[in-house]
C-alpha cells in the first residue's frame, strides 16, 4: 500500500458541531523505566490531556477554514507558512466526488512496548503514521474438599451478587490476570444459560445498527487471546468504575472466539460486561460468531475439553443461538460506521443492514449478512471495483472507490472494521476513509504483529494506541509438575487450519482450496 499523507480528510460540507478525525499517538513504554515511575502516572491525567489535545487539533482545523486568506493547517510547533491550501491538506478534499465530511486520520498514533507496565506508566512517545513500515502487510493466516468449598463460595456470591458480577471480579484483572493452571473452566451449562438468557433479553431490545455516541474504544479481532483484552485494558483504561466507564463508552467488533487459548473467559467477560454496563459496552457479530464456523476452528472443541462433554456441547450450542441475535453494525454520531468485515458488493446503504431481522444464522441466505461478516478490502488503493475473495466462492474484495461511495450516499466519513489481522495493529486504506483493526499480537503464534485499538474523543479525533507480542513463555519442569496447563491443542488445530496469509505474499492454489482464509 503506497503511504498516506500525514492527516487524512475528506471533502465535503461541514456536519453540524462535529468533526472526524483520526487521531495521534503511538506511546511507547519504556522498559527500563522504574515500576514505581509507571504506578505514579495517573490514568487520569493522560485522559485529561488527550481530551485537551483534540479540542486543539479542532481548533486548528476550524480556524484555518474560518480565515479567508489562509489555508494552511499548521503541524504542531511548526512555523507559519504562505501555502496553498490543497498543500497543507490531504488529496480529495476538494474531490466533488468525495463523501460529505470532516472526517481525518490524524499523522501519529500510540503503541506500548513489549513490557507490560500498566495505565501507560511508560516513556510517552508520539510517532507519525508514515513510520509504520508494515502498513501494507495484511496478516493472512486442587482437592476435592477444596473444591466443593470454592463451588459454595461461588454459590454464595451468585446469589448475592449476581453471575454476571461473579465473572466479572473472576475475570477483569488487568494487571493480575495469568492463565488457569487447571484446563477446567469455573463455569457450568447452568452459569452459561443464565449468562446467555439475560443478554438475549438485552440484544432483543437492541436495534441491529447501534446508535452510538463519542467518546468510544473501539476494539478489533481478539479470537480468544484473552491475555492481549487485559494487556489492551491495563494500558489504556477498562470498563469499571475504578477504570473509565464513567466517561467513555465500549465497542467490540466481533470474533471474540476460535483459534486462541481462551475464548471461553473472553466471550464471559463480555458478556458480563453487556450485562453489568448495558448502555456503554457494545458488542457486535463477527464471522466466527457462527456455529459452523466456530465448530471447526477451536471453540467447540474449547467448550467440550474445559467444561466436560455434556456441558460442553450445550454451552456450545447456548452461545451459538445467542451469537444469532448480536447487532450487525454500529453507527457513531452518525458519521462513523463500525462493522466486522465490509459492505462487499450488495452494500450501498445502512438501511439495507437495518433491514436485517434477527435472529439470523448464517445459513439464512442473505447475501448482505455475507458481504457484511466476510468481505475484504482489495490488496491496496490501486485496485478498484469488485474482486473474487480467496476465502471462498461468491465472496468478494471491494475497492476504495466503493468506499468512497458508500460514505457518500449515506452520509459518512470513516468505515472501521476488523476481520484481517495487520501487521500494526490497523491499517488505514481508500485515503483514510476505512481502517482495518486488529487487537490480538501475534496471531495464531505466527504473525507476529501488534495489537490495536482506536479511541473516538468527543469531537470525534480517532487515536490508535497499540501493544506489542510479549515474548513467549517458557514452560519449565516446576511449572508442569505444578500443574501449568500446556496448550498444544490449540497450536496443533491452527496447524491444520492456518489463518490468512501474509498481505503481500503469494498464494498457492492449494491456499485458495483450503480452509485457510476463514
Amino acid at each position: 500500500m503506497n503511504p498516506m499523507p500525514n492527516a487524512q480528510s475528506i471533502s465535503g460540507s461541514k456536519p453540524s458541531g462535529t468533526t472526524v478525525v483520526l487521531g495521534n499517538g503511538v506511546v511507547q513504554a519504556d522498559q527500563n523505566i522504574d515500576r514505581a515511575e509507571r504506578r505514579a502516572k495517573d490514568e487520569q491525567d493522560l485522559v485529561t490531556k488527550s481530551i485537551a489535545e483534540a479540542e486543539a487539533i479542532r481548533e486548528v482545523y476550524q480556524n484555518a477554514r474560518d480565515r479567508p486568506d489562509t489555508d494552511q493547517v499548521m503541524e504542531e510547533g511548526s512555523p507559519t507558512a504562505e501555502t496553498n491550501g490543497n498543500d497543507a491538506l490531504e488529496p480529495g478534499i476538494d474531490d466533488p466526488s468525495s463523501p460529505n465530511s470532516d472526517v481525518r486520520l490524524h499523522h501519529r498514533a500510540v503503541v506500548i512496548a513489549q513490557e507490560p507496565g500498566g495505565a501507560l506508566g511508560g516513556l510517552v512517545r508520539q510517532l507519525s503514521l508514515d513510520q509504520f513500515e508494515n502498513e501494507g502487510r495484511r496478516v493472512s493466516y486442587g482437592n476435592l474438599d477444596s473444591s466443593i468449598a470454592a463451588r459454595r463460595l461461588l454459590d454464595r456470591q451468585m446469589s448475592t451478587r449476581g453471575l454476571h458480577k461473579k465473572i466479572i471480579s473472576q475475570l477483569l484483572l488487568p494487571r493480575g490476570w495469568k492463565p488457569p493452571m487447571r484446563r477446567q473452566f469455573f463455569l457450568n451449562g447452568n452459569d452459561v444459560a443464565e449468562l446467555c438468557d439475560t443478554v438475549e433479553q438485552l440484544f432483543q431490545r437492541e436495534p441491529t445498527v447501534l446508535k452510538l455516541r463519542a467518546p468510544l474504544k473501539i476494539f478489533g479481532d481478539l479470537h480468544g487471546q484473552f491475555g492481549d483484552l487485559m494487556r489492551l485494558f491495563d494500558e489504556y483504561g477498562y470498563p469499571s468504575t475504578a477504570g473509565d466507564i464513567t466517561y467513555i463508552d465500549y465497542l467490540f467488533l466481533g470474533d471474540y472466539v476460535d483459534r486462541g487459548q481462551h475464548s471461553l473467559e473472553t466471550i464471559c467477560l463480555l458478556l458480563a460486561l453487556k450485562i453489568e454496563y448495558p448502555e456503554h459496552v457494545h458488542l457486535i457479530r463477527g464471522n466466527h460468531e457462527a456455529a459452523d464456523i466456530n465448530a471447526l476452528f477451536g471453540f467447540r472443541i474449547e467448550c467440550i475439553e474445559r467444561m466436560g462433554e455434556k456441558d460442553g456441547i450445550w454451552a456450545w450450542h447456548r452461545f451459538n443461538q445467542l451469537f444469532n441475535w448480536f447487532p450487525l453494525a454500529a453507527l457513531v454520531e452518525k458519521r462513523i460506521i463500525c462493522m466486522h468485515g465490509g459492505i462487499g458488493r450488495s452494500i450501498n446503504y445502512v438501511s439495507q443492514i437495518e433491514a436485517l431481522q434477527r435472529p439470523i444464522s448464517m445459513d439464512a441466505g442473505s447475501v448482505v449478512l455475507m458481504d457484511l461478516l466476510w468481505s475484504d478490502p482489495t490488496e491496496n488503493d490501486s485496485v478498484e471495483g469488485l474482486r473474487p475473495n480467496a476465502r471462498g466462492p461468491g465472496l468478494v474484495t471491494f475497492g476504495p472507490d466503493r468506499v468512497i461511495a458508500f460514505c457518500k450516499n449515506n452520509n459518512l466519513q470513516l468505515i472501521v472494521r476488523a476481520h484481517e489481522c495487520v501487521m500494526d495493529g490497523f491499517e488505514r486504506f481508500a485515503q483514510g476513509h476505512l481502517i482495518t483493526l486488529f487487537s490480538a499480537t501475534n496471531y495464531c503464534g505466527t504473525a507476529n504483529n501488534a495489537g490495536a485499538l482506536l479511541v473516538v474523543g468527543r469531537d470525534l479525533v480517532v487515536v490508535p494506541k497499540l501493544i506489542h507480542p510479549l515474548p513467549p513463555v517458557v514452560v519449565s519442569q516446576d511449572m508442569q509438575e505444578d500443574g501449568f496447563m500446556e496448550e498444544t491443542w490449540m497450536q496443533e488445530l491452527n496447524s491444520q487450519r492456518p489463518p490468512t496469509p501474509t498481505r503481500g505474499r503469494p498464494h498457492t492454489a492449494n491456499d485458495r482450496n483450503s480452509l485457510a482464509w476463514i
